[in-house]
């Protein structure tokens, strides 16, 4: 299906079979069609918009635009894209805020890439510029659709589409529906193919609830941490109450890391990096911290309080069982928790109630050890008092008797 310069690439990194998401994408991005695609998380779609959109430029000329919310992602995306844009003789660059303003712009003049890879702020300023031209642009893809809107407005987004040239395709992709999938047409001006390759998607992921206060979560994490091939991400909603456990969590003995919007490039690269190695099995974790990374082998994402939306349990699960590998999603909580969790996702994933079963996890709930009968022995001392109380010897004149005085008077 891909041309032959692809296909070598693909045999080297050993991606001969494509996944469900890029067949059935590639030909309709391949002839130029606007597309939103939807597709659980991991499932490949970075290859699945990249590949024919490379290919498609290399072809007709112009420049290909991916939009990602965030720097790790679109430098991830570049990563993960670029030897495909070798063999087909097309340059790329990452554009992102975090980046040198002045250098991005000496290579977008000099190299002139055909692939751009941007972060919203960053495209948008240099657009604004005539930096980018809208009549160069032939495709738009604008990943992770259903989370972008955090980024940037959607007015400048519609402003974009509606702009570009009547034969520019545009291409949405995520993992949920949205505001944008939901009204693209109006918003763009174009007319989308819907593909929707999610209910036909099998999932190894298991989705569990353990039920436990907040006074013994740390207990219940240590344990966690010692079950079998663990390797898992302690998502938090906030920086602060994920920096609070950490402090409270630091005095125990299970090793851990923290990546938080706080922490610095080089600590969060040496962290990331201990942790795909193996060195750090348990990785807390918010989710804008977290958001877009590729980390493999992930076998548990924890959330340590119940997410409010749908759309952010959604990406935290995905960071688990990614390309039809098993893995499990685990939710703390007590049971008012259980309840509002499986109202939150009724209509997405069966949530069961889970047990510790030595270092697994089980849906079976254990059996309460029958207490052995007392036998008449144990009832009769029981039933003497421990202690005894002092009595007078003299025990038949129990009244008062004052003492007499001894005295002779």
């Amino acid at each position: 299906m891909y041309s032959n310069a692809i296909t070598q690439v693909l045999e080297k990194e050993h991606k001969n079979k494509p996944t469900l998401i890029q067949e059935r994408t590639y030909d309709a991005i391949r002839n130029g069609a606007s597309i939103v695609g939807l597709a659980k998380t991991g499932t490949g779609k970075t290859l699945a918009y990249g590949l024919p959109v490379m290919e498609r430029i290399a072809e007709i000329g112009g420049r290909g635009i991916i939009l990602e919310p965030t720097t790790e992602l679109a430098i991830q995306t570049r990563n993960n894209l670029l030897p495909y844009a070798k063999s087909l003789g097309l340059k790329t660059i990452a554009l992102v805020g975090a980046g040198n303003r002045k250098r991005q712009l000496e290579r977008l003049k000099k190299e002139k890439p055909e692939i751009i890879i941007a972060t919203p702020g960053r495209f948008f300023d240099f657009l604004s510029e005539n930096r980018i031209k809208y009549q160069d642009i032939n495709a738009l893809v604008i990943d992770e659709a259903d989370d972008i809107l955090e980024f940037t407005k959607l007015d400048l987004l519609s402003s974009l589409g509606q702009n570009l040239s009547s034969t520019a395709q545009i291409l949405l992709f995520g993992a949920s529906e949205s505001e944008i999938t939901k009204d693209a047409e109006d918003l763009f001006n174009h007319t989308f193919l819907l593909i929707d390759v999610r209910p036909e998607q099998k999932s190894e992921v298991k989705h569990y609830f353990l039920q436990v206060s907040n006074e013994y979560k740390m207990q219940f994490l240590q344990r966690l941490a010692k079950l079998d091939k663990f390797k898992g991400i302690l998502f938090f909603d906030s920086t602060e109450s994920e920096m609070r456990f950490a402090r409270i969590f630091s005095h125990s003995k299970t090793k851990f890391a923290v990546l938080s919007n706080e922490t610095s490039k080089q600590n969060r690269e040496k962290i990331l990096s201990n942790f795909r190695a193996g060195r750090i099995k348990f990785l807390f974790a918010t989710d804008l911290a977290a958001r877009g990374l590729d980390l493999p082998d992930v076998s548990y994402v924890i959330n340590f309080e119940i997410p409010s939306e749908v759309n952010t349990y959604l990406h935290r699960s995905g960071r688990t069982g990614r390309m039809n590998k098993s893995g499990t999603v685990v939710t703390l909580g007590d049971d008012h928790d259980f309840r509002d969790l499986k109202k939150l996702l009724a209509d997405t994933y069966q949530v069961q109630r889970a047990y510790f079963a030595g270092y697994s996890l089980t849906t079976e709930k254990p059996k309460r050890k029958k207490e052995e009968p007392e036998t008449q022995e144990k009832k009769v001392k029981e039933s003497k008092p421990k202690h005894k109380k002092k009595r007078w010897r003299n025990k038949k004149n129990k009244g008062y008797h004052p003492r007499k005085d001894r005295r002779e008077k």
